[in-house]
């Protein structure tokens, strides 16, 4: 009984000696895992509840957004923050046209239209259709996206989890990322906002931001606004499809527009974005 007494205390000595060792090789190992980011709520603007929020953008003290829905869709502005004498101003898009990403991009609009593989150029002082272009697949979400050191480009979101770059001066396709988070793919997603080489993006049907290096497609972080979501519904059933969805960035105090399809309130958050990784440009 001495000597097993003695085997079991060597075998406990042994692995306490390979679990620390275990655990030093651990802390040594870069962690693919990150926290959520905390955000602040600044504010609350009303906003049109019968909107199916596509896409939004602020834009010379404006704030543009696409409405989709076949038959319903339309393009408005309308000052911001809002005032109750504001008017709203706009087009319809016909009837075959459902409207979805937006963006803004030297003085013109750019909006997709889902299915009809058919992009629209449009004045954003007149509401006059300047130009059109064409795109493979199928459009949810566009950006326009300008970071020092490289030609500017559009990012678009099909549905997928790619994210298509597109030249802003022939909207032909440059190159194509796939969005992962730890390795997996993250698909459906939907509105973007680029700022410099970060992609921010909605998920369909998902309370989260996804807060994307642009060059890669690896999600860096992520914040969750089921907080947001729950406000509204409190206020107002939401239904089935009146989904996160409408991310707009201001410069002029570094915060973030978020709303939501058919959500009567606009919220304004800030948050710190992480650091993008060092990547060397061929």
């Amino acid at each position: 009984m001495k000597h097993l007494s003695t085997a079991r205390k060597s075998i406990y000595r042994r692995t306490a000696e390979l679990t620390a060792v275990f655990t030093l090789l651990a802390s040594m190992v870069p962690s693919s895992s990150f926290a959520e980011l905390p955000y602040q709520l600044l504010n609350t603007y009303p906003h049109q509840p019968a909107l199916f929020t596509q896409g939004l953008e602020l834009y010379q003290g404006k704030l543009y957004e696409s409405s989709g829905l076949y038959g319903y869709s339309k393009v408005l502005a309308r000052n911001f923050p809002p005032s109750p004498t504001d008017s709203i101003k706009g087009t319809a898009l016909p009837p075959d046209v459902f409207a979805e990403g937006l963006s803004q991009y030297r003085g013109k609009l750019y909006v997709l239209t889902w299915k009809g593989g058919r992009g629209l150029i449009i004045d954003p002082q007149h509401f006059k259709l300047l130009g059109a272009f064409s795109y493979e697949g199928e459009g949810w979400g566009l950006c326009a996206s300008i970071a020092t050191g490289r030609p500017d480009h559009f990012v678009m979101s099909n549905g997928t989890s790619q994210l298509q770059w597109l030249s802003t001066d022939t909207m032909t396709l440059i190159n194509t990322v796939t969005v992962t988070e730890k390795g997996k793919a993250v698909d459906h997603l939907n509105e973007l906002e680029c700022l410099g080489e970060y992609v921010v993006a909605n998920q369909w049907h998902s309370d989260y931001l996804f807060i994307i290096d642009g060059r890669s497609g690896k999600v860096l972080s992520k914040l969750n606004l089921s907080a947001l979501t729950a406000d509204v519904n409190a206020s107002t059933p939401l239904a089935p499809e009146a989904v996160l969805n409408g991310i707009a960035y201001d410069a002029g105090d570094h915060s973030w527009l978020v709303t939501g399809k058919l959500w009567p309130s606009i919220f304004r958050i800030t948050f710190t974005l992480p650091a993008l990784p060092i990547q060397s440009r061929p």
